[in-house]
């Protein structure tokens, strides 16, 4: 969907045609072995949260122009990686653009690197849509990339994780900045998924399996876009920015995801909490699941509490109307919250239990929606009162 040409790819693309096998080649390039995506790709489940969803309603229309979304994208970017606000600003006043369609490319945005004395050209057709939201926070990450590792050419699935990553940024920065966009951004980026997980994932298994004498541009993504979601979630703004600034030595900065064993972890799943129009049965299987999601807790051997005690501190937090548990759009739980009161009613004691870490936001996001005013404590706390395990 997104393209980026830039002038030393297209130079290694026509050279790899006379290599017996293209996407060995494509390996060595990107410093990945087969085994390492084998793991990751084909015999590790992907992530339920990434692609178990869908995405439904449709690309909403946005009030938003391509002058304002750029706009947009360069403060967000400047928030979640303020080591790169002077690049971002050289990239957001200087880097040229292109809003309108351009039919010779089939109407695909793309990222053209022009070389070391030029900066690279934006071409991005925007209509307005939310992916059209997304495809800018694309293509601007891709030339903050060019601009921020200058002197060397970074490999093509390294340029793509830098993309997705200033694609994740953004998304975190709209659910505190815009949270009215930040459904519509969401349901953009899990159709997205459809793509770079689904047909682009197919073409990667098929020459994984089989090898390949024809490039395929479409194999960089579906690690760049697993890799993204980790490093948007674990690495700091400062090592963010390394990685955008590194050129051809991305590899070694991404050796840590190479190797685990999974880049991301198979999220623990629940059964779905189906209405059944009981009220006890529903009450039970509620309870059940904060039991489940217990038991789950990382890092944990073995719970400390007996399982009568905890029984009933759930339940009497449920009757009290002091325990919070979410579930995704299938009603699968994914994580629960749950507090004490003080005197007066002010929430206090804060515990979470998570199936995945990677969904936190998504639990404190429904959270702040149905529980406003515990939530608004929650913000307040710090993280030397927030009991149990809870990451904040």
């Amino acid at each position: 969907m997104y393209i980026t040409l830039n002038m030393t790819t297209k130079t290694n693309i026509c050279y790899s045609f006379f290599m017996v096998d293209i996407f060995s080649d494509w390996l060595r390039a990107n410093s990945l072995d087969s085994q390492f995506l084998k793991r990751n790709l084909v015999d590790h489940p992907l992530p339920i949260f990434l692609i178990g969803l869908g995405a439904g309603g449709g690309d909403r229309f946005l009030d938003l122009s391509g002058e304002a979304a750029w706009e947009m994208v360069a403060e967000a970017l400047t928030a979640r990686i303020p080591e790169l606000t002077s690049l971002i600003r050289t990239v957001r006043m200087r880097v040229p653009k292109s809003f309108e369609a351009n039919e010779e490319r089939g109407g695909r945005a793309y990222t053209y690197d022009r070389g070391p004395k030029s900066l690279p050209f934006v071409h991005c057709p925007y209509k307005g849509t939310a992916s059209d939201v997304l495809t800018v926070a694309h293509e601007f990450s891709h030339a903050l990339q060019i601009v921020a590792s200058r002197r060397t050419a970074m490999p093509p699935m390294a340029r793509e994780l830098c993309a997705f990553v200033g694609e994740r940024l953004l998304l975190t920065w709209l659910r505190d900045n815009q949270p009215s966009l930040s459904p519509f951004m969401e349901t953009a980026w899990l159709a997205d998924n459809s793509s770079y997980l689904g047909t682009s994932l197919q073409s990667l298994v098929r020459a994984l399996e089989d090898g390949s004498d024809v490039y395929d541009y479409a194999w960089n993504y579906p690690v760049a876009r697993l890799l993204a979601h980790a490093v948007g979630y674990e690495w700091s703004s400062g090592k963010t920015a390394l990685l955008f600034k590194s050129g051809a030595k991305a590899p070694s900065h991404l050796a840590e995801f190479y190797e685990r064993a999974h880049i991301l972890p198979q999220r623990y799943v629940l059964p779905a909490l189906t209405d059944t129009g009981g009220t006890v049965a529903n009450l039970y299987r509620q309870i059940g699941a904060l039991l489940l999601l217990d038991l789950q807790r990382q890092g944990a051997d073995t719970f400390e509490e007996a399982i009568g005690s905890r029984y009933a501190h759930l339940f009497q937090a449920m009757q009290g109307r002091n325990v919070f548990l979410a579930t995704d759009r299938e009603q699968v739980p994914l994580g629960y919250i749950l507090w004490q009161c003080r005197e007066g009613g002010k929430p206090t004691g804060f515990e979470r239990r998570i199936a995945c870490a990677q969904r936190l936001p998504d639990l404190l996001t429904a959270f702040e929606n149905h529980c406003p005013q515990a939530a608004a404590e929650l913000r307040r706390t710090t993280p030397d009162n927030i009991v149990g395990d809870f990451v904040s």
